[in-house]
């Protein structure tokens, strides 16, 4: 499994779009003075591409993380051995995560510095915010999260392209 937590602030993501040339205020996006966000941390098989996810608007520590890991025994109870990679925040190398990921049988494997390219999470994570968030306005926070939620409830709708995208070829940078 990938994991990484994403912080979706509640605003417009605004992306491109075509228009002639001259004419103006065709695509118009209303945006949020608030800067309200939403920790979404998440954990994703390789082989199901089913995401264990975690949403919360507490910042992301060792105690959040501890909590995760309980999510991801959770969702995967048969198996003997999770292995997780992650990236190198200084939460996830906190004794209380480490202990925490020991007891549920969970081995962490720490990705090299400065490497998002090789977290495949962050895959799923630029794939919700085309979905959920590129030129998008909800005018309230609890709109925000309930777009990230049935994102996630309904992902199985997304199978074909998340195929596709969330394949084991890494770019090397």
């Amino acid at each position: 499994m990938f994991l990484d937590p994403a912080h979706q602030v509640h605003n417009v993501d605004n992306s491109y779009c075509w228009q002639p040339q001259g004419k103006t205020g065709t695509k118009d996006v209303p945006s949020n003075s608030g800067r309200e966000r939403l920790t979404v941390i998440g954990a994703i098989s390789t082989g199901s591409f089913k995401p264990t996810i975690l949403t919360t608007k507490d910042n992301c520590d060792g105690a959040m993380m501890t909590v995760f890991l309980g999510e991801v025994r959770k969702d995967h109870p048969k198996a003997t051995t999770i292995h997780i990679f992650l990236d190198n925040a200084k939460y996830n190398h906190s004794k209380l995560v480490n202990a925490e990921a020991k007891r549920l049988g969970i081995q962490l494997k720490f990705l090299p510095p400065y490497s998002p390219n090789l977290n495949l999470i962050e895959r799923l994570w630029k794939f919700m915010k085309k979905k959920v968030k590129a030129n998008k306005y909800y005018k309230t926070f609890q709109e925000f999260t309930a777009a990230i939620h049935d994102f996630f409830k309904n992902i199985s709708q997304y199978k074909t392209e998340l195929e596709k995208l969330l394949t084991l070829n890494f770019e090397i940078i």
